[in-house]
Formats: C-alpha cells, structure tokens, sequence
C-alpha cells in the first residue's frame, strides 16, 4: 500500500476557488477529516470549526491518503506494517475514492507554528503515519522560516506524548482542566528548530 500527502490550502487550484469539481473534493476531504475526528479523537470540535480553520490566513492542512483500493487489500498484512518514506508515493493522486487517513491542522503566526490537531483513524493509528506527517510540517516549516513549534497534549495521552519528545518537543508548562469533556489536564510543549 502506498500513501501521499496533501496540504489543503496549497492544493491547486485552492479550496476557496469558486469552481465546482474542487468545491466537491475539498467538501469530501473536509468531512473525512470531520469524521475521523470523532472517530479517534476526544477533543470537542465541530464540524464549523474545521471549515473556518480553512478560511483562517496562515493555517494548514496535511492530509494523508491512500488509494481506495487499499480498503478491499489484505488487512492482516497491513495490520502489521509500519509505514515509512519509502511508502510515499508522490505521483499518487487524490479524490473522491481516496481512503483518508490522517490529517494535521496547523497555524502560523510569524515564526510560531501553533499545531492544533493530529489525528490518524483508528486503523491506521501505530503505523507511523503521525510520524511522517508532524516530519514534514515540522522540515517545511522550519525551512520556511519557523522556528517555534507550539502544542497541548492530554496529560494521559503518553504515545502521543513520546511522539512528540521523539521529534525535540519539551514541556514547558501544565494548564489545568484544560480539556472541556472531562477537566483534563494539558501538558504544553515547544520545540525551537
């Protein structure tokens, strides 16, 4: 299985571009990240949010995707890979049939990249996807000029938090009950490129 990646607001022509084909794979793209949200993920987001976070000047959206022939592919043998660059297959195009993944949202303000959800469907969770996309924000960003990574991680979150210490990130404060279903504590983390 192959995977690619996809940053929303650079795609070409771009989401807010009044043309209707494009209106329909971003919709379709914008709703799977949506639903693997609330599949995986505990924060409380709607569905508005992500849409405004995509008109928001400076955010980013990577997305990861395999071709929809992935899904009907021998599960066991996917269930034990591991992915690397090595699966990366740039020529691999996106639309509608395309199994989403994973996604990261970000935004930048000045040097700051200010990382607010990744997330990678359930399936696909322990497999390296996380690592893959956090690798390529952070080396594009950091050559773009960002120099300072910022995010929050729930306190009982430890692989993500293992994840994020892998690739340089340090806590550097605690803001409790940060989490509005459940009072949960954040840990807040930086890294400096």
């Amino acid at each position: 299985m192959k995977i690619n990646f996809l940053d929303l607001k650079e795609s070409n022509p771009p989401p807010s571009a009044n043309n209707g084909g494009n209106d329909i794979l971003t919709e379709y793209l914008i709703g799977r990240m949506f639903d693997i949200h609330m599949e995986s993920s505990r924060t409380l987001w709607d569905r508005k949010m992500f849409d405004e976070e995509l008109k928001r000047e400076g955010s980013g959206f990577l997305i990861c995707y395999a071709d929809s022939g992935f899904a009907d592919s021998d599960n066991s043998r996917i269930s034990l890979k591991k992915f690397t660059e090595k699966d990366i297959e740039p020529a691999l195009k996106i639309g509608l049939q395309s199994l989403i993944v994973g996604f990261f949202i970000y935004y930048n303000v000045l040097d700051e990249m200010h990382i607010l959800d990744i997330t990678v469907s359930k399936e696909m969770q322990s497999k390296g996807i996380g690592s893959l996309m956090l690798n390529m924000v952070i080396k594009k960003n950091s050559e773009a000029g960002i120099k300072h990574f910022f995010l929050e991680v729930r306190t009982s979150n430890i692989a993500a938090i293992n994840l994020y210490k892998k690739f340089g990130f340090k806590i550097f404060m605690l803001r409790k009950n940060y989490y509005d279903d459940n009072g949960e504590d954040a840990l807040c983390m930086v890294k400096e490129s």
